[in-house]
């Protein structure tokens, strides 16, 4: 899949920017949803990745599962969704993380330097928001 994008070093796609190495080592796996708004204003990975339907309306969730490894955070949607992305957000790239939950709906959003933003409906936000900081100050 090729992904479209304004930045290059934003979004990537699976597996791209990894050593050999990282492919097989994931520091955590989580099953999660990749949030798509598709009313939304501003740039989105959603966006970025070409997955915005200009006759939808409201947020769509593609359910996957997502995977820290020491140079990034991947997301790999399961073969039953509507659309299957699959990108990698480089570590070195996330400007912010952000536990935005609602009620029982746990998500996580993250922001890259360029402004881009992903949301995640996944369960222990905190512990995964640790384990990426943690692998961030590995870099």
């Amino acid at each position: 899949m090729r992904v479209k994008r304004r930045d290059p070093a934003s979004v990537v796609p699976y597996g791209d920017r990894m050593e050999s190495s990282d492919r097989n080592r994931e520091l955590l796996r989580k099953n999660a949803n990749l949030l798509i708004d598709h009313g939304a204003k501003g740039p989105s990975v959603a966006a970025e990745l070409g997955l915005l339907v200009a006759a939808r309306k409201g947020t769509e969730g593609v359910g996957g599962r997502l995977a820290l490894t020491p140079s990034a955070l991947f997301f790999h949607a399961h073969a039953g969704n509507r659309v299957r992305p699959d990108f990698g957000i480089p570590l070195d790239e996330i400007a912010a993380l952000r536990d935005v939950s609602r009620g029982l709906s746990r998500q996580l959003e993250v922001e890259l330097l360029s402004g881009t933003r992903a949301r995640f409906v996944v369960w222990g936000v905190p512990r995964l928001i640790a384990a990426i900081d943690e692998a961030r100050a590995a870099l």
